[in-house]
């Protein structure tokens, strides 16, 4: 570490580096299909789930913008710049405003890099969460502006690099996609039948009202989740309500479907799932002649996107009904037909991969340089230079 020039830098806690605004605890009974999306960690860290909306009084001082600097800071840690246009910031988000004295670029790399030591000092055992109280505990050294500057500047590089190895990777998956595209239309048109000639149990769609969230309740799915990994901020009911829709509890490879609000949405049930569905999504529960995952791919296919939209009905809010999800004509090629689609599909997603390993190679590089610069154990002229 180059001991002089780090010891020209100010001591400071990270509270005293900017302001940190909890969000808004928003309620089930909060939520609407139209206005701002509500920004949960899940919204924030993944951009394809689907958001809740809240229509209220506005609630400004919980309003996000382009730019704003969030900080996840219970359950899953992570500090991120919100890049999805006006929102509704929801509890266990801080919206952090830098003070004058620091870069807002600098700041989103100084969280970032001090993360894992923040989570080993964080409150609870099986959810970690971190407070203002550990943020005002919770030092570091802060060069000046002009430096900060430069320090931002070089991780954003390597973080643009990143950004080169995501895109690349959204590429290939637009690639997976063409191919089961163009796999779908190969298939025979005598090759399909009713879908509901395909399943062994009936096609249903869940519960309607599965009212407000229990503590060790039953899971049930809705729309968001399935782009999820099914155990994760999931809504439970009461046990007599699920009892009320044994109809459509949910078993391992299930395929499920939204036909309500956003329709095509696509999941296969894992095998550590146990619970319901939510009235947004049916159940196909298929026979030994189709794969689940085929099924899964089938239905997110350009060809069945289309054919869904045409199905809808309703003007406030799309739907496919059940009755015509039950004649909805479903492809049935032979097993070894599916084994192949599905076959070719992994070996993109093989090739996605690998280029995810190159990213995380990225990954550590920006991390080992983040360590030299924002300890001061490197200057950046030194690096620049080099």
């Amino acid at each position: 570490m180059n001991r002089r020039a780090y010891s020209e830098w100010e001591p400071r806690s990270l509270a005293s580096l900017g302001t940190y605004l909890n969000g808004f605890a928003f309620k089930p009974q909060h939520w609407g299909e139209n206005g701002l999306p509500i920004v949960r960690i899940r919204e924030l860290l993944d951009p394809t789930v689907e958001p809740d909306r809240y229509e209220g009084p506005t609630a400004e001082p919980y309003l996000i913008e382009d730019g704003d600097l969030i900080f996840s800071w219970s359950a899953t840690l992570a500090v991120v710049f919100w890049n999805r246009g006006p929102a509704y910031l929801n509890q266990h988000l801080f919206k952090v405003t830098p003070a004058p004295d620091v870069n807002v670029r600098f700041l989103h790399h100084l969280i970032n890099y001090h993360l894992d030591r923040l989570a080993a000092k964080s409150h609870g055992t099986t959810m970690k969460h971190v407070t203002r109280g550990d943020l005002d505990r919770y030092l570091i050294r802060l060069p000046g502006l002009d430096e900060q500057g430069a320090i931002a500047e070089l991780l954003d590089t390597l973080d643009c690099q990143i950004r080169i190895s995501n895109e690349l990777v959204n590429k290939l998956r637009l690639q997976a996609n063409g191919l089961v595209d163009d796999l779908v239309a190969a298939i025979p048109a005598e090759q399909r039948e009713p879908l509901a000639h395909l399943c062994v149990a009936d096609i249903c769609y869940g519960i309607v009202q599965s009212g407000e969230f229990v503590a060790g309740g039953v899971p049930v799915l809705s729309i968001r989740d399935l782009s999820g990994d099914f155990e994760t901020d999931l809504h439970r009911t009461k046990p007599a309500i699920d009892a009320q829709y044994r109809r459509s509890r949910v078993a391992p490879g299930d395929v499920l479907l939204s036909i309500k609000g956003t329709i095509g949405r696509a999941g296969v049930a894992p095998e550590h799932y146990t619970g319901n569905i939510s009235r947004e999504l049916a159940r196909l529960r298929f026979g030994k002649n189709i794969l689940p995952e085929f099924a899964r791919l089938y239905l997110l296919s350009r060809e069945a996107q289309r054919r869904l939209d045409l199905a809808v009905v309703g003007t406030t809010r799309a739907e496919v009904s059940i009755h015509v999800l039950k004649k909805f004509g479903f492809p049935a090629p032979s097993p070894e037909c599916q084994q192949r689609m599905v076959a070719v599909y992994r070996s993109i997603e093989r090739r996605i991969v690998a280029e995810e390993k190159e990213r995380e190679k990225l990954r550590t590089l920006k991390l080992g340089l983040a360590s030299d610069l924002l300890t001061g154990r490197v200057r950046v002229p030194a690096v620049v230079s080099s």
